[in-house]
């Protein structure tokens, strides 16, 4: 088996057109993985920027670059789950997925925490970085319901809604994922559209994961 190809998040290019790499991944290249100097990197600037170079001398050396445009970024909004182990698997999924933003949904029988920012934050780099993704996951803040049209049009999870692959008619979904405890009665605004995600009983990461990727990839964009 051949050695795994790094692909690093780095910030935008400098003036001198020079990638600073941070000292963290510097470490981790040179001690953890032990990378050989000249080898071939992947690197992107999380907005969309692939590049392909090499690591020489302790440095990102620039190599083929090119930009890649895709259409809405999709937004899930999730009551965060109880346990912070299942919180933290919420996150890296979704961000492997190249989810464009996760929302910590506030809900009546919700009981999960969120977690810190800094900590989500290098959750959805790692995931990035381990899938090879382009765009880098953003966080935001707790929302309630009804603060929820400020980032688009919510689509409630719920059993007896359409199906997934029928939102055409829906402008910037807004894929809601309530929690352990279900949705509190009247909780869902009268005529809010609900989507239904099959059959079994999901646990929340397993139901926003599964509502992400039939959302990008059912419909084909990705």
């Amino acid at each position: 088996m051949g050695r795994h190809q790094p692909h690093l998040l780095v910030p935008p290019p400098g003036p001198d057109g020079a990638i600073e790499v941070d000292v963290e991944t510097r470490r981790h290249l040179e001690k953890v993985l032990r990378y050989p100097d000249g080898g071939s990197v992947t690197y992107t600037d999380g907005a969309g920027l692939l590049g392909m170079g090499s690591w020489e001398g302790g440095s990102l050396v620039r190599g083929d670059e090119r930009t890649l445009s895709r259409s809405g970024p999709l937004t899930v909004a999730v009551a965060p789950p109880h346990s912070s182990s299942r919180v933290r698997f919420l996150v890296e999924k979704l961000g492997e997925l190249g989810i464009g933003r996760l929302l910590w949904l506030r809900t009546e029988h919700g009981q999960g925490k969120p977690p810190r920012p800094e900590k989500a934050g290098a959750w959805a780099r790692a995931a990035l970085e381990q899938s090879g993704g382009v765009w880098l996951m953003a966080i935001a803040g707790t929302v309630t319901i009804g603060e929820l049209s400020g980032w688009g049009t919510p689509v409630f999870a719920e059993r007896g809604g359409r199906q997934l692959y029928h939102l055409d008619d829906v402008a910037d979904p807004v894929l809601c994922v309530g929690p352990e405890g279900g949705w509190a009665p009247a909780e869902i605004p009268d005529g809010a559209p609900r989507v239904h995600l099959g059959d079994p009983v999901l646990r929340v990461e397993t139901a926003a994961i599964v509502g992400a990727a039939l959302m990008l990839y059912g419909s084909g964009d990705v």
